[in-house]
Parts: structure tokens; sequence; C-alpha cells
């Protein structure tokens, strides 16, 4: 060392200062380059934590501080982790979080010492500030250089396997996402339809296959759950120990029923419903004989009374209110419902306080002053939000994830959608509003336009009935009009099998504009020729559902004398065509009301991205019809 810099280190120091090299000559002192990058904005924040302190760059000594105004957040150079981008002629690559020690609270020239500092930083930043950055390519730098990250694929993680994850995975694909997706799902089975679940044992179809995974390039991991979070890093940890890095994630790990405490006792009686296997629990238990008590008056309550009571058992409902679905029907259609129930052998008990016991044999229950016997209790009051990852990780949750109208939580990378989403409105728990999400929430991370606004729909099925609500239904809003079996409550309708309706109050109240997508045309498909039917079996304007043993269930009807044949499922839903009707030329989907025209099954009023019908040929001769069928 020279004696012209050992005088300049004992000036600073105020003593003689000796430098020795770092270990072994072949040990390097680093393993990374060394250079410190720190953003202005983190500056500001850490001003905001500690407004009594001077806070300057000259303490944290970057080797590069940069303005990154268009990133976001209080620590924007995290974005850049993992990230490759230019500035100036430097090409670099963001690594890990920049640890600060004490050498932040010491004096620097004019600015004192200030231990504050250094405590901020251990409690608001987990002692880092800042981040380290690669060199990948040596340049030149001026100041004022711009920051330029490199395009790069966006990798979306998707935690929860329901409809919701799925959907999201299949409209992020649909509208044009070309970087990684990976699914990571609790549940070993592939993404299945819930609904059916209080209708049957057997669950919906896969909303995603084996076969569309692959062909679309979504990766998913089944039975393998999300255990931890790290927003800073931005990566998932799963139970199995693998670390996923994200650029953008989406949260839809839906709910858990929720329980009756001190119930359970093991003996397998008491149930719930929110699975596929607490659906094939239940129903193997469900025969004529049987005697099934339910806890909860809502939709599954409902539901499975129905079930249960067409699959030949015996049932009592417990309400603790005085009428059905007190949060959301209004009393008339409650009423109404009850009167259904009660017809069909339903045993109601309204503003009950029933204490259930599970023996190993029976279930036990002190009603009042009554005691009742049952072989099974389902318990149906409601769910919790499975927000614990996302609670854990410092997310704000309130039983769901706290979002904006978007799905956006408070971290810019971070969404959530389904039954674990908590926006503004507050928790809608349908099937649509699941789609909805999800569509919303891929729009949103490629940077495309909102869908248009379409108004919330719900439907159940319960004796062979289906009651269809569109609009948000309020308990205490006034009744404009009626009619049998039919509800107008102006924002609100609410119908039981009175589709037309229901049709054209969404009408009234939905500005959806017709989707584009078209079928295949006929012309490019190898096609044979069946015997449908007699002709005299279709009446004009009749819908007839025609169980073909080769190619499926069709739905055919006479419309001004000409016959016309489709497959009776819509496209976007798991509903049954035949159960719709016509309307200006149009099939009417009964779930959702979309509309296909009945020349060329092109859809009309349909949830963004639903396809058209696939129209079959029919002919009629000597009393018979005839299709042309795909071969």
């Amino acid at each position: 060392m020279g004696d012209d810099v050992a005088g300049l280190l004992a000036e600073v120091f105020g003593q003689q200062i000796q430098l020795r090299a770092y270990g072994a000559a072949d040990r390097p002192r680093y393993n990374r380059a060394p250079l410190h990058l720190l953003s202005v904005q983190a500056l500001d924040s850490l001003r905001r934590h500690l407004p009594g302190s001077a806070v300057d760059a000259r303490r944290f000594r970057p080797n590069l501080l940069v303005d990154l105004p268009h990133l976001g957040g209080d620590i924007p150079e995290y974005a850049l982790l993992g990230q490759e981008f230019t500035l100036g002629g430097l090409r670099l690559r963001g690594t890990v979080p920049c640890g600060r020690c004490g050498f932040t609270t010491l004096p620097a020239g004019e600015l004192p010492q200030d231990p504050d500092i250094l405590r901020a930083l251990v409690r608001q930043y987990e002692r880092n500030f800042g981040i380290y950055c690669d060199v990948l390519d040596e340049g030149g730098i001026e100041p004022g250089a711009t920051l330029r990250v490199k395009a790069q694929p966006t990798r979306v993680v998707i935690v929860g396997g329901g409809q919701a994850g799925a959907t999201a995975a299949r409209a992020l694909r649909r509208l044009g996402h070309a970087g990684p997706i990976w699914i990571l799902a609790e549940e070993r089975h592939l993404p299945y339809e819930r609904p059916p679940l209080s209708k049957s044992a057997a669950p919906g179809a896969p909303i995603l296959s084996s076969d569309e995974a692959a062909r679309t390039r979504i990766e998913m991991d089944l039975g393998n759950a999300a255990a931890a979070l790290d927003l800073r890093a931005r990566q998932v940890e799963t139970a199995e120990g693998e670390i996923l890095p994200y650029d953008r994630l989406i949260l839809a790990t839906g709910g858990r029923a929720r329980r009756l405490p001190g119930l359970d006792r093991g003996h397998g009686r008491v149930h719930s419903l929110r699975l596929r296997e607490d659906a094939e629990r239940l129903w193997r238990v469900l025969r004529p004989g049987a005697r099934l008590f339910i806890q909860g008056g809502g939709w599954i309550g409902m539901e499975l009374a129905a079930a249960a009571r067409m699959a030949g058992a015996e049932v009592d409902l417990f309400l603790r209110g005085d009428r059905l679905a007190p949060r959301v029907l209004p009393g008339i259609v409650a009423e109404a419902l009850a009167r259904m129930h009660c017809a069909h052998g339903v045993r109601l008990h309204v503003k009950a306080e029933p204490r259930f016991q599970e023996h190993a044999d029976h279930i036990a229950c002190r009603n009042g002053g009554q005691d009742l016997v049952a072989d099974h209790l389902l318990v149906a009051i409601g769910m919790r939000a499975n927000d614990g990852i996302a609670r854990r990780a410092g997310l704000d949750c309130d039983d769901g994830i706290v979002t904006d109208d978007g799905g956006a939580t408070r971290d810019p990378a971070v969404f959530a959608i389904g039954d674990v989403a908590r926006p503004p409105a507050g928790r809608i728990e349908s099937w649509q509003n699941a789609e909805a999400q999800a569509e919303a929430v891929a729009r949103q991370i490629l940077g495309l336009a909102p869908a248009p606004p379409a108004p919330p729909r719900f439907w159940s099925e319960q004796f062979g009935r289906r009651l269809q609500i569109v609009g948000r239904p309020s308990p205490a809003a006034p009744l404009v009009a009626e009619a049998e079996d039919f509800w107008d409550f102006g924002d609100f309708a609410i119908g039981i099998d009175q589709p037309e309706q229901i049709h054209r109050v969404a009408r009234r109240v939905s500005d959806a504009p017709a989707a584009s997508a078209r079928p295949a045309p006929a012309a490019q498909v190898q096609r044979s020729r069946h015997r449908l039917c007699a002709s005299a079996d279709l009446v004009e304007g009749a819908l007839l559902r025609i169980a073909h043993p080769a190619h499926g269930p069709l739905c055919a009807t006479r419309q001004n004398g000409r016959v016309h044949v489709t497959d009776d499922r819509c496209p976007h839903a798991v509903a049954s065509l035949s159960e719709g009707f016509v309307d200006g030329g149009r099939l009417i989907c009964p779930l959702h009301f979309a509309e296909f025209d009945l020349t060329d099954g092109s859809p009309h009023h349909a949830p963004e991205g639903c396809g058209g019908l696939m129209i079959h040929p029919a002919t009629e001769r000597d009393g018979q019809i005839l299709v042309d069928l795909p071969d």
C-alpha cells in the first residue's frame, strides 16, 4: 500500500490503517458482481417511515441510483429480480435483495449518526434495501440513462385447480398469452364442475382435460398444495418444497365448508359438501328409507334436501331463521320454495336451534322439546374462504382476499378470483361469477380492455324444477310485477321454470354485445345419414331431446315447418338446450341465455369466448326425419 493511500485512510479513520488481501488469492470476495441498485422511490418510502431522519442515498452506498416511476410499489426495483435489463451500455440482471448493515447508521459527511435507519430497515424491509445486480455485458453509463427491461414471456402461476383457476388458465391462452402457465392444485382430480355435486355423486365434466392442457401448454401440478407465498421474491413454495417463481399470481383457492364445533366424532355420519369426495361419501348413504338431517337452508341445503327426497330418503331441514335463504331471497320467493319442499315431503323446522350428537349408529337431535333421530347429518351453513396463504404473506384479507372490482389485490402482481376473492360489492358464490372473474383477471394481466359487463345470473335445480335469478337479489326489494312462478323486482328477477320471462329481464338489464365466434362450416365435416325420428314426433315449435346411440344426445325442433337439429349441449355451460326455447329464429340456452342461430349456429348475447353450435343438416322423407351426423 502506498504512503499516499495510507495517509488518506488515516485521515478518514483517525488512526493508522493496514489493508490486507481477503483470504487466499483465488478466493473471491463476492460470489456476485457487487453492483447495488437503489431507487429514489425506495428512499421516498423510507422517508415516510422516518420523517424525522436524514434519509440520503449516501448512507446506503449504492452503485446505481435510478428513478423507476413506471414499476410501482414501495421498492420498485424488486420487480427487476430475475429480469434482464439495460442501463446505458450495461446489460444487467437483478439477482437478490441487497442486505444492509450497521454502516447505514454511521455519520457520513454532514449526515448524523442515526440508529433509527437500521431499525426501520429491519422492521419494514427485512434488513434489505435495493437489489444486487449481475453484470451480463460491460459498458459505459451516463447520468440520465434510461433503464429498459428486456421483454420476456410473463410467467403466470395459478394457485387453485377449481373452476375459477382452470377457467383463468384457458382464458389466458384464448386471449393470446404466450408465456408459461402453471396451475398448482391441492385436489388430485382434474378441474371439475362443482354445481352437479349436490345433484348426483358424479362431478361435472372436466373444465380442463389432460389433452387440452397438453395442447395449450398449461402445466397442472395436481395434489400438490401451495404452502407459502413470498411477495417480495415473487415465488410460491409448494407442500413438496418446490419453489415456483411467478411474474403474475392468481389466487383461486376457493373455500372450505363451515362446521359445527365439537360434533364430528369420527363415525362417518356427519357430512359437508364441498369436494368430490364429500359428494361420493354422502351419495353412498342416500337411499330409500334412510333419514337425513340437514342444518342450513341455503342453496346446498335446499338442493340436497330435494335430491335426498327424490332418492327416497326422509329429510328434516333445520333453519335458524324464519325462511329459506334469508340473506338472498325476498320473502315471497322463499315462501314459494318452502311450499314446494313441504309438498315433496321435506319437514321444515324454522327458527330452530337444534343440538346434534353423533353416535356410532345414529344422529340424535334435540330441537326445542322434541327428540329426533336420523342416520346422517349434512352441515350446510356456508363456507370460509381459504385465504390463509394470502393472510400469512401479508395481503389484506377479510374472510376472503380483499380485491378491487377487477380482482387485483394491493400487490400489483397478485390477483384473487372465485370464492376466495372479496371485491367491494361482496363475494358472489356462483358458477357464473367464477367464470366472469377469471375472464376479467386474464384480460387485466394481458392489458386488454375489460369485457362488457353482464348481469349476474344464478340457477338452482330442485325436485326437477329450475329456479333462475338474473341480477343481484336483495331480500328487502319491493316487488314490481308478478306472474305464475315469476317475480320481477326491477333490478333483478326470479323465476321457477320461466326461462322466457328471465330471458326478457336479462335483455333489459344487459349491455353485453354479441360474441363473434362461429362454428366450423358443415361442409368441412365428413357426415353419414341416420334416422332421427318419425316426422309426427316433432311438432311445430317444440324442442325434442333424442338420445342417438352413436352420436349422443341431440336437440331437434320444427320452426315454420323446417326441421333444425343440433347437439343437445350448450357450448359454454353444462345445459341441455332441449330445456330452453326458441325466440326469433334463435335457440336460447336455459341457463345463461346465450342465443344460437338455428341456421348457422352462430352465438349471440353469449359469454366471451363461447363457440357456436354445430348444426346438423336434416331432411324429411317418407314420414321420417333423417339427419347427417359427423363420422
